[in-house]
């Protein structure tokens, strides 16, 4: 009697189990992340990913306030390109912490170097972010003549009617005036020596003090990333 008794009970206790898996309350005791945030969708004709030496990467990126370093991130490569040139690329599970979306370029660290078109987060009230950058050049001159010749030197160097030391540094000139060209001040040096940054002029002048009238030193000096973006453009062959 007893044994039946026993295996009553054990049939009835396998029986419960059994029923607990066809209701799925199994799962109960299972942890499952679910999958949160919000998409980033890019989109656009980008040129001048090739130019980028290695160390550098043009990225859809997500960056809070607060840092330089990217939360998440998601390369935009030529492979990815369309027969028409449109290259899309989707980043999923964007945090809250993300409060700008960029197509930039990061560092091996992760850390911006240049932004080329960036989204507040905070502006959005979808679930998907849209980045539409239309035809977007990326290159690493261009991102010179952007970030640095356009906001601290034009001024300056052809922004009026003159150029201090008859050295432009306007788009579609500043090219031609650096590379290969010997330095107005110190004729020995040229202003741009493709593939030898410590012997271009442009260099000398951004990293000491001393060698023209006007110091530029200061001018870079808070931003170690963009005076080693010039170095590394001078030494990759100062490529247009």
């Amino acid at each position: 009697m007893k044994k039946n008794t026993f295996l009553w009970i054990l049939l009835a206790a396998v029986s419960g189990w059994l029923t607990a898996c066809d209701e799925g309350r199994i799962y109960d005791t299972v942890s499952v992340a679910a999958e949160g945030g919000r998409t980033v969708k890019f989109i656009g004709k980008v040129s001048g990913i090739e130019s980028w030496p290695s160390g550098y990467t043009v990225a859809v990126a997500g960056f809070d306030a607060k840092s330089e370093y990217a939360l998440t991130s998601a390369n935009v490569m030529p492979s990815q390109a369309e027969e028409d040139g449109t290259i899309q690329v989707v980043m999923s599970g964007v945090t809250d912490e993300v409060t700008q979306v960029e197509l930039c370029v990061i560092n091996r660290i992760r850390e911006r170097v240049v932004t080329f078109v960036k989204v507040d987060c905070s502006e959005v009230t979808e679930d998907t972010i849209r980045l539409e950058v239309g035809e977007q050049s990326v290159g690493m001159f261009q991102a010179i003549q952007e970030h640095v010749f356009n906001s601290r030197c034009v001024n300056c160097h052809g922004g009026s009617t003159s150029a201090a030391a008859g050295l432009f540094l306007t788009e579609g000139k500043s090219y031609g005036q650096l590379v290969d060209v010997p330095s107005s001040v110190q004729p020995d040096w040229k202003r741009v020596e493709p593939e030898d940054a410590e012997h271009s002029f442009l260099h000398l002048v951004l990293n000491e003090n001393g060698h023209v009238h006007h110091d530029h030193q200061d001018i870079l000096s808070a931003e170690p990333v963009l005076l080693n973006l010039i170095d590394d453009w001078i030494t990759g062959g100062a490529k247009p």
